[in-house]
């Protein structure tokens, strides 16, 4: 029997704390359906999100968001992980006014090993998490959690603000923040189908060199590299999680053909998509 997914939010739970083995990811590579913040609490394992892979141990700090692809291996018998999971409506409303950079941030770096005060900010916020969770008859429980998962996303872009070397982003307007939020749930929804700058443009009603000028200011990438690594990530889930062809993926994806794909997908890995799917 396969494992079941412990980060999959509903309707009636858009918020979910608790502990698990993460083995439901240890299966395949897996999208993630919703958000999460995750502790590692015992043993080691080795996990890949999006780009990013390294290893996990006590008190690595991890954080994934919807639509990102997460894989664990190598998990140890005693692999535990505590975990946060948030819908992408919950989600939404606690960080509407976040910038951007943050969340460029966080994809560039997911994974946290030191125990800073970053790792001690999410472990007592899982703490106070888990007691809201479990506290259903509170007549403001919803709203509690979502000022929670707000403080958390506040505590934890000050500390990598202050403690993390990274290079800083100029600051976009919110209305600037507000339009690349749109652009990347668009992307998500339509890079199957599209991956021309000027479709998502249009559905911003705003030009292709102002859409360009939103997203390299924010994620330091040309827009159609934007576009392109997400198509990647999801040519290589398909590739790494389903028994498709490489021409029925092709096919799935808007290729004109197999070569095609090949071509675009040999550019940004050096890799055939089969010799990749065998080396997977």
């Amino acid at each position: 029997m396969s494992a079941p997914n412990p980060i999959a939010t509903t309707n009636d739970d858009q918020f979910i704390v608790g502990e698990s083995d993460f083995a439901f990811f240890g299966e395949q590579a897996r999208r993630c359906e919703s958000g999460a913040i995750l502790l590692c609490k015992s043993g080691s394992a080795h996990i890949t999100i999006d780009h990013v892979q390294g290893p996990v141990r006590r008190d690595t700090l991890i954080f994934v968001l919807e639509g990102w692809m997460m894989r664990i291996t190598e998990a140890s018998d005693d692999f535990r992980v505590t975990y946060c999971a948030f819908s992408r409506d919950l989600f939404a409303e606690a960080a509407f006014r976040i910038e951007p950079a943050f969340f460029q941030a966080l994809h560039d770096q997911p994974i946290v090993y030191t125990v800073t005060p970053i790792n001690e900010a999410a472990r007592v916020w899982l703490q106070m998490a888990d007691y809201t969770y479990r506290d259903r008859k509170n007549l403001f429980r919803n709203t509690i959690i979502k000022n929670r998962l707000q403080n958390i996303l506040l505590d934890i872009y000050d500390k990598y603000q202050r403690y993390e070397t990274r290079r800083r982003t100029p600051a976009a307007s919110g209305r600037q923040q507000e339009l690349f939020h749109r652009f990347v749930a668009l992307v998500h929804e339509h890079c199957t189908r599209q991956r021309e700058v000027s479709f998502y443009a249009d559905a911003l009603c705003i030009s292709p060199r102002y859409l360009s000028t939103i997203v390299r200011q924010t994620t330091r990438i040309p827009v159609k590299e934007f576009i392109d690594r997400l198509v990647m990530l999801e040519i290589k889930l398909l590739l790494q999680s389903t028994e498709l062809s490489v021409q029925q993926i092709a096919v799935r994806m808007h290729f004109p053909d197999q070569s095609y794909m090949g071509r675009f997908f040999r550019k940004y890995t050096g890799q055939s998509p089969t010799e990749f799917r065998k080396m997977k």
